[in-house]
């Protein structure tokens, strides 16, 4: 009898520790960017692409687009403001 009760009380165990990581991943530490963040840098992204056009660095254009995520600020860079 004593063995089913360590079993249920693992199962118990392992159930909170489930809801808990659950809750976690919903309202926890995660580090998430929120939408207008998202379209703020995509933007600038897409303006500096737009001056590179204009000054006829379509190689370097195409470069960008090229990489696997592109509007996830590929390949590590800060795009300057558009000069508008």
């Amino acid at each position: 009898m004593e063995q089913y009760k360590s079993i249920v009380a693992a199962f118990r165990e392992d159930q909170a520790l489930r809801e808990q990581s659950a809750q976690q991943a919903l309202t926890g530490f995660a580090v998430v960017a929120n939408h207008e963040s998202i379209n703020a840098r995509m933007e600038r992204e897409g303006l500096y692409m737009l001056r590179l056009i204009r000054e006829g660095r379509e190689q370097e254009v195409l470069a960008l687009l090229e990489t696997h995520a592109w509007g996830a600020g590929a390949i590590g860079q800060s795009f300057p403001e558009s000069e508008e």
